[in-house]
């Protein structure tokens, strides 16, 4: 979503996602899995670190 969002943090932010959306829709999950992956294949990436979920 796009708009004014004040974050857990206090922080503020112009977009927000909320991944919990996501997981509901499985065929959605799958599309937008694919679309992180493209976009991060050219990186090097040793490790990830996120929130739990």
């Amino acid at each position: 979503m796009e708009g004014h969002f004040i974050l857990t943090s206090g922080r503020h932010s112009p977009t927000y996602f909320q991944c919990a959306k996501v997981l509901q829709y499985p065929e959605y999950l799958q599309k937008f899995s694919n679309e992180i992956v493209n976009h991060f294949q050219d990186i090097d990436i040793d490790i990830v670190i996120t929130p739990a979920v």
